[in-house]
């Protein structure tokens, strides 16, 4: 007579604790709804100083000095970008073609690329030093009658740019190659000095120029 209500809660017994042996895996398996999950941990990139040059593109104008004055103004834009804070290139691209008034007469022409890499082994808090060096060639017609120019130089410089701002700066630098081959005229491989005075045949470059943030 008391065999059925003891087996009753026998099985009520069972059930429940099986009800509490499957909630908190159950909980942990599934969020109930509402409750957002936090993003994992990012590193936080480090904000740009106000005298990091890096990714900044200058466009500059420069005098060289002249054979016979002090100072020859050139005709050409420079350019600067600045790979990283102590990292600059420096490219350049002189074409020319000029086609004589006369007809027949030879159409001269002139294409020169070249790029200098500079490295800022020392700075302060609005100069640095720039030193490095590149490579460049140029091919053209100089002169009519005359066979094809083939000119391969590899150039070096030193120099110092002064910083007023961030976008404007003044430089002056020294600049000579140091292995100078002309096809069919002439082969250089050191800088030569010349016979009289000594001084080392290199040209002076003066330099002015805009950054771009």
């Amino acid at each position: 007579m008391f065999r059925s209500p003891l087996r009753t809660l026998t099985l009520t017994v069972s059930a429940a604790a099986t009800l509490l042996c499957v909630a908190p895996a159950f909980a942990q398996e599934s969020p109930p709804p509402g409750t957002n999950v936090p993003p994992p941990m990012q590193a936080m990139t480090a904000p740009k100083g106000s005298e990091d040059m890096t990714g900044s593109l200058g466009f500059g104008l420069g005098v060289t000095a002249g054979a016979q004055t002090l100072i020859t103004p050139t005709t050409s834009i420079a350019l600067k970008y600045w790979l990283n804070d102590t990292l600059v290139v420096v490219p350049g691209l002189n074409f020319n073609v000029t086609k004589p008034a006369p007809a027949g007469s030879t159409t001269l022409w002139t294409f020169n690329p070249e790029a200098v890499v500079l490295f800022v082994p020392f700075r302060s808090t609005s100069t640095r030093l720039e030193a490095g060096g590149g490579f460049g060639f140029s091919l053209g017609k100089l002169m009519a009658g005359a066979n094809t120019d083939v000119h391969i130089y590899v150039p070096i410089q030193a120099g110092v740019e002064h910083f007023f701002t961030r976008w404007f700066s003044l430089g002056i630098a020294a600049r000579a190659n140091l292995i100078d081959y002309h096809k069919d005229v002439a082969f250089s491989s050191s800088i030569t000095t010349t016979s009289n005075t000594g001084v080392v045949n290199a040209s002076a470059v003066g330099q002015l120029f805009f950054y771009t943030d």
